[in-house]
């Protein structure tokens, strides 16, 4: 899984590389393309589908799977769920993120790794859950596909070797 994961990112990088330097890639792309990208994205050096190939593939090298799924699922569900909340039911400004959307991306990635656990004690979820949507919400420049998966594993990580 380590392998296909790393090959598409090197295909990721190597269409951003394109993007950037061929017009003609780069017209192909926005055809295809812009419909997805957030405005911000548009001239960032990677796009976010890029960033969470990286996040993805280094999860996967550096976690043992029980540690990995459960921080991917914080970055697909969590992630996810507090971009619709958090846009949806704008509660609580931070910065330019949403308290209520933070809420729903613990809730949200809580449950569904707790749903799916099998070696982990659910204290340990739950906190790295936290920890995951606190950095999603926190303004760290280094893009949120890469740091809320690597947050979440290694938070498990020292969780289990504490106990």
């Amino acid at each position: 899984m380590v392998v296909l994961l790393g090959c598409l990112s090197l295909i990721a990088i190597l269409l951003e590389i394109s993007r950037k330097k061929w017009d003609i890639v780069e017209s192909l792309f926005e055809k295809h393309f812009n419909f997805m990208l957030r405005q911000s994205e548009f001239d960032e050096a990677l796009t976010g589908a890029t960033w969470l190939l990286f996040g993805s593939t280094i999860t996967l090298f550096l976690f043992p799977i029980e540690i990995a799924v459960p921080s991917l699922l914080f970055l697909t569900v969590g992630d996810a769920f507090a971009a619709i909340i958090g846009k949806g039911i704008p509660v609580g400004k931070i910065g330019d993120k949403h308290l209520s959307g933070t809420i729903a991306g613990i809730v949200t990635s809580c449950a569904i790794a707790l749903w799916i656990n099998q070696h982990l004690p659910g204290e340990i979820i739950i906190l790295s859950s936290v920890a995951s949507m606190l950095v999603e919400v926190a303004p760290i420049p280094m893009n949120d596909n890469l740091t809320i998966p690597l947050t979440g594993g290694l938070v498990m990580s020292y969780g289990m070797m504490a106990l």
